[in-house]
């Protein structure tokens, strides 16, 4: 028999048949009839270790999301242990002894002035239906009660007679409310909206004079005093009333706030002694124009001098010559532009007691300085920068400005990686609190260096070793093993390269969120992980962070 004709079939059975050995011929025409049958157990080989190799990364997924719902379970734990019984929480409070309760009464308001109204109920009132024991607290607190936000023109009827009804229950209310105060200094906010349609059709006056009177009458109590007429292109009656208002009448003020929208000079409005009187020591305006007002400067510790759009500034040469007038200035708060052509800037601006400071500039023209160029305040602890173009004049003033405690500051486009900032922060050795936020619509940048420049050593010193309280927003993007090494070098009790640890972190993730949202789950388990810890962590996807720590920052 031939075996070169044989099948591979032919040749099996035959083999089979037999108990020779199969010759090379044979063994040959056998491994080529298997080929197509290997080729396909080869590919079935495959895809079965590649079916192990993704059920083992699903094993993975499973093992790490079981830690996070964990984790959130626990969470949850936690809320659901503090929030189940409402009781429980009032229990407590029984509990404390009389003193610290009214401490926490006297949080409750000064955290957010309460304001009068005529269908919901002020908070030093909530307090007082809590139970019989937290109302007698509430009525003998005097402190709760020393504070008001009033909205003049909030109210909508459809008559004279509801109006003027609601009106007096308004005053009535008020004068109850200050009557708890005490004898307690007041501070009043009149809230006093568009007055051109003040009176309602078939009025001979308006019906509002019934609660400012009522106000009014309280004024040799007042000890600030906030007047807010936003959106009315008039001078406010009421505004004038207050504006005519001696030293005699308000012997207690020491704070005036006025924000005012209109532009017409008034000689009531800008001849009265309001902003001269003695005791002032606070004057805030918000108003076009500063000249036309007569203000006593040299007796002030605290001003702030904005307009009503922040679009718009006052002259720099205009608050510089304010400034160099003022010896005890505390706090300081201005919006500074460029000075006009036919006027030339003032000379140095000495400031030896300022602690506070909070400057938006528009960029000068070429060759022109800053107003940072000419202020000196060696004692300054917090300052707030907004809008700043000078880099050279920024870096100056903090170089004069070594005890700088709190910096909040923007950051531009051209600071790509954020060297510009860590060169300001080299000259604030004793920073401890500091907020970064971008300017609106740039792009993101990289934070990599400039965070591991906190808490590690390269060929310069580490930045800013004091730093307890970070917080930045805006478009950036650094790694999770950056973030962990900037968490980590400075956690608990640290004695590492003479670092303070740190008590509050907050950095914002939405443009990692956007662009890897697999690395953004990364920084989510490890901020959930240094919470577990003890840390004070939050990475924020949302604004809320801003809002979140804003007592801290602002």
């Amino acid at each position: 028999m031939d075996h070169a004709t044989l099948s591979s079939k032919s040749v099996i059975e035959a083999l089979l048949r037999s108990n020779r050995p199969p010759t090379d011929q044979e063994r040959a025409l056998i491994q080529e009839s298997m080929a197509p049958t290997n080729a396909k157990l080869k590919i079935v080989q495959t895809q079965i270790s590649d079916t192990v190799a993704h059920i083992q990364a699903l094993k993975l997924q499973v093992e790490q999301a079981e830690i996070r719902l964990q984790r959130l379970r626990e969470e949850e734990a936690g809320i659901w242990e503090t929030s189940e019984d409402p009781r429980r929480v009032l229990s407590v409070l029984r509990t404390l002894p009389e003193d610290v309760v009214r401490e926490i009464f006297i949080a409750c308001v000064e955290d957010d002035m309460p304001t009068l109204s005529y269908d919901e109920t002020p908070m030093p009132y909530v307090l007082t239906q809590i139970s019989s024991g937290m109302r007698h607290i509430a009525l003998t607190t005097p402190a709760i009660w020393a504070s008001m936000n009033v909205e003049i023109r909030s109210l909508q009827f459809d008559s004279v007679e509801l109006y003027e009804q609601a009106y007096s229950d308004l005053a009535q209310r008020a004068s109850e409310w200050f009557e708890r105060a005490g004898g307690l200094a007041l501070t009043v906010f009149i809230q006093d909206a568009d007055s051109s349609n003040a009176r309602p059709e078939g009025s001979e006056s308006d019906p509002s004079d019934i609660l400012f009177d009522t106000l009014l009458s309280y004024s040799n109590r007042w000890k600030e005093v906030h007047f807010d007429s936003f959106g009315s292109e008039v001078v406010s009656p009421h505004m004038l009333r207050i504006a005519a208002l001696t030293a005699v009448d308000i012997p207690l003020l020491q704070s005036v706030s006025l924000h005012l929208d209109c532009i017409t000079p008034n000689p009531v409005l800008h001849n009265s002694v309001l902003l001269t009187i003695p005791t002032l020591q606070k004057v805030k305006l918000i108003a076009d124009t500063l000249r036309l007002f007569t203000v006593n400067w040299p007796v002030l510790t605290s001003i702030t001098l904005r307009r009503h759009s922040y679009d718009y500034y006052h002259s720099m040469s205009e608050i510089a010559r304010i400034l160099q007038q003022i010896k005890c200035l505390v706090f300081c708060d201005i919006a500074v532009g460029p000075t006009h052509s036919e006027e030339h800037y003032a000379g140095k601006i000495d400031l030896p007691f300022l602690k506070n400071l909070c400057v938006s500039e528009q960029k000068p023209p070429s060759g022109a300085p800053s107003i940072l160029d000419l202020i000196t305040a060696p004692t300054l602890e917090i300052f707030h920068v907004e809008l700043m173009f000078l880099d050279l004049s920024l870096s100056n003033f903090l170089k004069r400005s070594p005890r700088i405690w709190k910096l909040c500051l923007q950051y531009f486009d051209a600071d790509k990686s954020l060297m510009d900032t860590m060169g300001f922060l080299r000259h604030c050795p004793s920073l401890t609190v500091l907020c970064l936020w971008s300017f609106g619509g740039m792009d993101a940048v990289d934070a990599n260096r400039f965070l591991r420049a906190f808490v590690e050593k390269s060929d310069a010193s580490i930045i800013c070793p004091r730093l307890q309280y970070f917080n930045v927003m805006g478009r950036i993007d650094f790694s999770v093993q950056t973030l962990r090494l900037f968490l980590e070098s400075k956690q608990g009790n640290i004695a590492t390269l003479n670092l303070l640890p740190w008590k509050r972190v907050a950095v914002d993730i939405r443009d990692i969120r956007n662009k890897d949202t697999e690395a953004c789950q990364q920084i989510l388990d490890l901020v959930s992980q240094k919470k577990a810890e003890g840390l004070d962590v939050d990475a924020f996807l949302e604004d809320e962070g801003f809002h979140k720590d804003r007592h801290i920052f602002f």
